[in-house]
């Protein structure tokens, strides 16, 4: 199944703004975490997460773009399709 990584920039937001927004996207299956070979759970960035969904970039992007109007006017979203991820994170 595809693995997507995508970043959201609320434009004008608050902290509770990003707060519903990480609610709402948990809720459709966006996590907030990634998994690393040694089972451990590491802290994405702000506002980035992590998704294995059957679908493209494109379905990804609208539905994450739907969720992101649904807490402020204005935002930006990129999404990317990825085979491997590599990370230094903060663990979890």
């Amino acid at each position: 199944m595809p693995k997507f990584v995508v970043r959201v920039e609320l434009r004008g937001a608050t902290s509770e703004h990003y707060e519903e927004l990480h609610e709402k996207m948990q809720r459709r299956e966006f996590s907030r975490e990634v998994v690393g070979s040694d089972g451990g759970k590491y802290r994405l960035p702000d506002a980035e997460y992590v998704a294995e969904k059957p679908a493209t970039a494109y379905q990804i992007r609208e539905e994450v773009r739907a969720v992101a109007d649904s807490v402020v006017r204005t935002s930006f979203i990129l999404v990317t399709q990825a085979e491997e991820l590599s990370w230094v994170l903060e663990q979890a």
